[in-house]
């Protein structure tokens, strides 16, 4: 884990950013150990954003740093997608941080220093489809022990990412459609008629959802169960929420490899919520330090520099 600041500060220091579809975080970094010297977040993803709102909304969160004196800026995440502020190509796997190093780019920025935006990474599954990530991959990497073997990492989020990663670099991942499904089922349809937001967790609910995944019938038909429940009485409102919770987080979780040492690796509430379903399922996970974006971060930093 990286430690917190100390209340003094190194003569310069790196100011990385994890700006994501839903959110933002940067954090300011010691250029010697990679320890946190602060850290800012928000909810500011990307697709609350216009085109020309990012810059200004950088210098809104950092401009405290930025005015002493630090000027190397990296960014990765969404930030580097169509949809964000300088498109960044995929870097296809396996991969590893010498690679998003040779390809990351400096950008020119307006209101302060250049900035360095950092590729992502594409892959294809059995089938020859092609998935992508942006982001994740730096928890990873903030992780990853290159002396390993094979390391299997669970990564929660809007669109939840299962990634394979072995002597440094990532092999390969899966995306989930888990949290940005959750929030539409929750909010649009015939379904969000039923649901409340609880109030307080209902483990008993949840449970019961993280159960009903492994029956058969499939995805969907699990899904339209919550209102069939909900009409006959059977779930509350707020239990229905906590039940489709459980479902969703069920379904991603029976995706990982059996008997594998899963790493779970995010912060908050959601992060625990899998950590329960995986103790529900008999998985073998444990939760990863906090903040290992920014130690990702660092990492790359550090080859850029």
């Amino acid at each position: 884990m990286l430690p917190a600041a100390s209340g003094w500060w190194h003569e310069a220091a790196l100011i990385v950013v994890d700006w994501g579809s839903t959110g933002f975080r940067a954090w300011r970094l010691d250029d010697a150990s990679g320890a946190i010297q602060a850290q800012c977040a928000g909810p500011y993803g990307i697709t609350a954003l216009r085109p020309g709102e990012h810059g200004p909304l950088l210098k809104r969160e950092i401009g405290a740093w930025l005015a002493e004196g630090e000027s190397f800026v990296l960014a990765a995440g969404m930030i580097g997608s169509r949809q964000g502020w300088h498109e960044m190509p995929y870097i296809p796997c396996p991969a590893g941080l010498a690679d998003l190093a040779q390809a990351a780019r400096r950008m020119a920025w307006e209101g302060g220093p250049d900035i360095w935006f950092c590729p992502g990474l594409s892959c294809r599954d059995a089938q020859g489809v092609p998935d992508v990530i942006r982001g994740e991959e730096m928890q990873v990497f903030g992780l990853l022990d290159e002396a390993a073997g094979d390391s299997h990492f669970c990564l929660p989020g809007t669109h939840g990412k299962a990634v394979l990663a072995r002597a440094g670099k990532v092999i390969g991942f899966a995306t989930h459609f888990t949290g940005e499904l959750y929030a539409l089922l929750s909010r649009h349809g015939l379904l969000a008629s039923v649901l409340q937001p609880p109030s307080a967790p209902d483990p008993a609910a949840f449970a019961e959802g993280v159960a009903r995944s492994g029956d058969p019938g499939g995805l969907l038909h699990h899904v339209f169960g919550v209102r069939a429940r909900a009409l006959f009485g059977e779930v509350s409102g707020m239990a229905a929420a906590e039940y489709l919770s459980g479902i969703l987080i069920g379904h991603e979780l029976r995706q990982m490899p059996p008997g594998a040492q899963l790493i779970l690796a995010g912060e908050g509430a959601l992060v625990a919520r899998y950590a329960e379903a995986a103790g529900l399922l008999g998985l073998n996970a444990t939760l990863a330090p906090a903040h290992a974006a920014a130690r990702g971060l660092y990492r790359l930093g550090c080859l850029l520099q």
